[in-house]
């Protein structure tokens, strides 16, 4: 495995080996019974702490946009003539607002959607990552 960080920390954590997946970081607040992300200093609802959780790696599309732009100038993501968006409602009952993997006919209301990471620069001999969501493929029975 390449040399991998995060983009910006405190946000994920990329997969620690082969066949591991990376996680979400958030917060969960006891007192609420909420999770949160990105992370808390302390629950925004009861100001109370908040524990560092990992996130669960699947979720489902609420909904999703397409955008005109290449995704932060990376011509390899997508078709180089733009890129989606969505909103991904994970388990735990958090929205998450990402770039989402894919061309415009591969998205669906209610999808399944998995956890990936993909590059965004290198510094040095070390590449930055950050995260998106893509259709889980369904495996065939």
């Amino acid at each position: 495995m390449a040399d991998q960080a995060p983009l910006e920390p405190g946000y994920f954590r990329l997969p620690a080996g082969e066949g591991e997946r990376g996680r979400l970081l958030g917060s969960y607040s006891a007192a609420a019974g909420k999770y949160f992300f990105p992370q808390r200093l302390q629950c925004p609802i009861t100001e109370e702490p908040v524990e560092e959780v990992e996130l669960s790696p699947e979720g489902t599309l609420y909904s999703w946009t397409w955008v005109s732009m290449p995704f932060m100038g990376n011509m390899q993501m997508g078709d180089g003539k733009g890129h989606a968006v969505g909103q991904i409602d994970l388990p735990e009952g958090v929205r998450i607002q990402s770039v989402i993997q894919g061309q415009r006919d591969d998205f669906e209301i209610g999808m399944r959607m998995g956890l990936e990471f993909v590059p965004v620069k290198k510094k040095g001999s070390r590449q930055l990552m950050t995260f998106c969501f893509a259709p889980v493929k369904e495996e065939s029975k």
